[in-house]
């Protein structure tokens, strides 16, 4: 069975802090025991935080709070256009930072929960800028390893959760409520896993239902609420994605795929792709077939993460541009 991705972040070269310099095409849900602050360097895409989708520019910063199921992917009306070009997928900078950090001298922080978001929603013009700087700067002397750079990191990275601390929404929880937070995010690793495992065939909402002990009204309000669609509309969008996935394939006809992802009828998923790319199954694959052999390279290159020089080289460039 397919499970939900739980990164396991470590932090091999400074206790408490990581830095990345991410392309990501698709990056399925997940979830880690750290804060995630992102910059997005170049492009535009769209991330997914619990019940809420973002659509991402570049200079954003966002902040995703410790245990929160995520996703980050490029637009959907580029997958297309953009396949041919996998350099064009957006490239972030992500600042992960345990809820440990600098616990001696604040120890609410590992019982802190903030309030996942788009920072600018909360902070000023020049608040947002000074994050963004203050991260940017950070990865770059983490990569670059000058002279005292984790004094240098640890002080720009008190900067960026005090600057938080004084203006996003947050709440300091009990112990007991921070374990009643993982019992959650258990159930919807469950959840999501029973998904992945089973979209291909009949799933049931009932089925899911019984699986946590719940009525299937409860069950429905509690899926909406926590990934932000309906139970179908869920199962459509990895149907669908499934779809995506064989579609390069010629040897199979659209009627096998339509079966193959989950799609009783070949009808609905018609339907799914005038509704998400406004034209059918057929125009599709045929607008894929042009770019054939870049499609079957992209497809199994969803994240790459960036070598030191490189990551360099982009901060570098986002630094240019934005000063």
């Amino acid at each position: 069975m397919k499970q939900l991705d739980i990164e396991l972040i470590r932090f091999e070269k400074l206790k408490h802090v990581k830095f990345l310099v991410n392309r990501i095409q698709h990056r399925q849900e997940h979830i880690h025991n750290e804060f995630e602050f992102f910059v997005v360097l170049r492009g535009s895409g769209v991330a997914k935080i619990k019940s809420h989708t973002f659509n991402l520019k570049e200079g954003d910063v966002y902040l995703i709070n410790s245990g929160e199921v995520h996703s980050y992917a490029r637009n959907p009306a580029d997958e297309i256009i953009s396949n041919k070009n996998k350099d064009s997928a957006p490239l972030f900078l992500f600042a992960q930072i345990s809820n440990h950090c600098l616990r001696e001298y604040f120890p609410q922080i590992r019982t802190t929960v903030f309030n996942s978001c788009n920072l600018a929603d909360y902070l000023s013009s020049e608040e947002t800028k000074e994050v963004v700087k203050l991260l940017v700067e950070s990865a770059k002397l983490y990569f670059t390893e000058q002279d005292y750079y984790p004094l240098r990191i640890l002080s720009d990275i008190s900067r960026v959760l005090t600057i938080c601390y004084n203006k996003v929404p947050y709440e300091i929880i009990s112990e007991a409520q921070k374990n009643n937070l993982k019992q959650k995010n258990l159930r919807i690793e469950r959840i999501i896993s029973y998904i992945d495992a089973n979209f291909e065939t009949q799933i049931r909402l009932q089925d899911l239902a019984e699986q946590e002990n719940l009525s299937p009204t409860h069950f429905s309000h509690l899926f909406t609420s926590l990934f932000g669609v309906t139970f179908q509309d869920y199962v459509n969008i990895k149907r669908m994605e499934q779809c995506i996935r064989l579609m390069p394939n010629k040897e199979k006809t659209l009627l096998e795929i339509s079966y193959e992802s989950g799609f009783s009828d070949p009808k609905y998923m018609n339907r799914m792709f005038i509704k998400h790319f406004g034209y059918t199954p057929k125009e599709y694959r045929r607008r894929v077939g042009m770019e054939q052999v870049e499609i079957k390279q992209v497809i199994h290159e969803t994240e790459t993460i960036y070598s030191v020089t490189d990551s360099v080289n982009a901060l570098s460039e986002f630094e240019e541009k934005y000063r």
